[in-house]
Parts: structure tokens; C-alpha cells; sequence
């Protein structure tokens, strides 16, 4: 069986043609995700946390996670030390394997897209890894991140490159015009899953949310 074999659940994921469908597809994927997506080399969640990392002191706040699927970073994240992480999504099943894990301090069932059930500037930094690419979140999404982070903090996320030129660099751009963020650090395109042949590539980018 090849890599490609073991992640036919993203063939629904890229193709749901709502929310609900989304979900449903997560939801039944939950307790495969993990196996799956190690199995395809998955990259988005090491990228952003090598990228958190970076620009984020352990120090410096709560940590929101963005999508949080079944909680790869959140788990990752308190190994490096981060005291406060929490975070969302939209799947109960993908919030159910998270919440094993015991690596969120919360953990709620909430979408990019619509408002967020936190309050302004409550985190240090938001992570969103895998969340900005095809059917899921749109670029609006990034207005929430971006007003649930701290002056001063940042937004670490990857985007689908074929979102990003469609639409998430403009987005980006009346942002930054706008004084809402400012681009710190962007990679090189990458694949997300180099095991799996004829996939289009992303990019992860890091913001910080003017003032502080």
C-alpha cells in the first residue's frame, strides 16, 4: 500500500462541499489521523512549531492552536515548554483524540471563519497549521487570529500556495496596509506530504500583531 493509499480521507477533505461535510469526513477520520498522516510525512505541525519557536518565548503568554485536529502540536508544544496552550475545531471527533492527549488546557468546538470564543489580544501567539488550504478556512479567518493575539504577539500558519495567490495574498496585503500585522519571516514552498505524488505545495508564514 503506498503513502498515497493511506490518506484517501483527503480526497473528501479537499473536495467538501460544506462545513458539515468537512466535519463528517474528520470526524470518521479521527482515530486513523495520526497513523495516516506520519505514515505521508506530514510537515505543516514541525514547521510551525520550529517557526513558533523562533519568534515565541516559552514565556510569553498563552498559545492558541487553530485547527487543532487531533493535537499533534499542542502535544509537541508542552514538551517545549509551553504552560498555556489551548485550542479549537471544528471536528468532535478530532477535539476527542486531542483532548487524550492531555496536552490543551482548553479545548472548544469552534470554526475560522466565524467569531471566535475568545476575548481580544488573549494570547501571546496563534498557530494554525494545515487549516489555509482547499475547502477548509477562507482568508477572512486570519482577521479572527489576528485580533485574539496580543499586540506585540504573532500568528504562525501555513497556506495552500494555490489559496495564497487566489486570494490570501491580497487579503494579507489590505491587513498590512491596514496596520492589523505586519509579515515577519515567509518559507520557501514546500510539500506538505513529500510522500505523496502530484500534491500541490504551501508556504508557512509568521505575523506579529503591531504594538506591545
Amino acid at each position: 500500500m503506498t503513502a498515497a493509499d493511506q490518506v484517501d480521507p483527503l480526497n473528501d477533505v479537499y473536495s467538501a462541499g460544506s462545513p458539515d461535510d468537512l466535519t463528517k469526513t474528520y470526524d470518521g477520520w479521527a482515530e486513523d489521523y495520526d497513523s495516516d498522516m506520519l505514515k505521508a510525512g506530514y510537515r505543516h505541525p514541525m514547521i510551525c512549531i520550529g517557526l513558533l519557536a523562533r519568534h515565541v518565548p516559552v514565556a510569553a503568554g498563552g498559545i492558541v492552536d487553530a485547527g487543532v485536529g487531533t493535537g499533534l502540536i499542542g502535544e509537541w508544544l508542552k514538551i517545549l515548554g509551553y504552560r498555556q496552550v489551548e485550542g479549537f475545531d471544528l471536528s468532535e471527533g478530532m477535539l476527542a483524540v486531542a483532548a487524550r492527549k492531555q496536552a490543551y488546557d482548553d479545548l472548544r468546538q469552534a470554526a475560522l471563519g466565524e467569531r471566535l470564543p475568545y476575548a481580544d489580544g488573549q494570547f501571546a501567539a496563534a498557530v494554525c497549521a494545515g487549516v489555509f488550504t482547499i475547502a477548509h478556512a477562507s482568508p477572512e479567518g486570519l482577521d479572527e487570529l489576528l485580533r485574539i493575539v496580543k499586540p506585540g504577539g504573532h500568528v504562525v500558519l501555513t497556506v495552500k500556495d494555490k489559496l495564497y495567490e487566489e486570494a490570501f495574498e491580497a487579503h494579507l496585503d489590505r491587513l498590512v496596509q491596514a496596520g492589523r500585522c505586519r509579515l515577519v519571516e515567509m518559507t520557501p514552498s514546500y510539500l506538505s506530504m513529500p510522500n505523496q505524488e502530484g500534491q500541490s505545495t504551501s508556504r508557512a508564514l509568521v505575523l506579529e500583531v503591531p504594538g506591545g
